[in-house]
């Protein structure tokens, strides 16, 4: 495994770090964490890693000044209230914690650090919250919309996944929550991301529109070597002729270019006009008609 850390792993270590002021705030993260993760009643919360159970027990002692239990459970790390745990989970529960849009953003913050991830700005744009439940995600995708942050929802092995599939929804989520370092780095890697798009869509249209060209400037070569071998310049008009021998002597030239080479010089829209003809006159010679120059 690399040891510089994936972008989602930088994003949870930045809000990780993110400690709301108000107390109000700090009980919504704390209840996003604890509806996220694996937890007990009256208050356990258990993780895999040491990020949550952390941030956890720091949101504890400011929000409810209590001294939260660590310890650990099987191959989880556990915090938990020993004393006053019903008191803590009635208390988070209440609908007034979700009121504020401030404590809005703390709880989408919670739910991303308990069950989020996000890709890389270098590939695909993809942005998910695995929610226990489906009334769970319809709240998530309610909060997100009171953000104007429109997200979808899909079932994956019987959970609620609340995603985001496109570039500018991942960076109105990433200031939302406060992971501002991420926000500025996914900018970069999508702005470099997209201005790297723009320059291959304009070499692949310039290489398309060369390689048209230079079959068009193939068959018309090939015609006017016919008509050459077949009637001779000499049977076509001084303008055909002129058109036929520049065609010839710079085969590699663009409908511009060989305008400009004429004397005087053609529009394109002249230059192309003489090389459909001297092309029909050639066709018209192999079918068997007659050749009107």
């Amino acid at each position: 495994m690399s040891e510089e850390l994936s972008f989602a792993a930088e994003v949870r270590r930045e809000l990780a770090a993110h400690i709301s002021r108000g107390k109000h705030c700090q009980k919504a993260e704390l209840r996003a964490l604890y509806e996220g993760c694996h937890h007990e009643k009256p208050f356990s919360i258990l993780s895999e890693g040491l990020t949550i159970p952390e941030k956890c027990y720091s949101l504890l002692r400011k929000a409810y000044h209590l001294e939260p239990v660590r310890d650990r459970v099987g191959h989880e790390n556990r915090v938990y209230v020993e004393t006053g745990g019903s008191r803590v989970y009635q208390d988070l529960m209440n609908d007034q914690v979700l009121e504020r849009d401030c404590c809005k953003r703390a709880y989408i913050r919670g739910w991303f650090l308990a069950a989020g991830t996000v890709t890389d700005p270098e590939g695909h744009y993809h942005l998910e919250i695995v929610a226990r439940t489906e009334e769970q995600a319809e709240n998530l995708k309610e909060i997100l919309r009171s953000f104007d942050i429109e997200a979808k929802i899909t079932e994956r092995k019987g959970l609620s996944i609340v995603y985001l599939k496109e570039g500018q929804k991942v960076v109105d989520f990433l200031g939302i929550v406060g992971a501002h370092v991420a926000l500025m780095e996914f900018e970069n890697a999508r702005i470099v991301k997209e201005v790297r798009g723009r320059i291959n869509r304009q070499v692949n249209c310039e290489t398309a529109n060369i390689k048209k060209t230079i079959s068009a400037s193939a068959k018309q070569v090939e015609d006017i070597m016919y008509l050459r071998e077949t009637v001779g310049f000499s049977q076509l008009s001084d303008g055909l002729a002129q058109m036929a021998k520049m065609r010839l002597e710079n085969p590699e030239a663009t409908i511009k270019e060989l305008g400009e080479m004429m004397d005087p010089p053609l529009a394109k829209s002249a230059v192309n006009h003489r090389l459909r003809r001297l092309c029909e006159m050639a066709r018209n010679l192999r079918d068997g008609g007659r050749n009107d120059a």
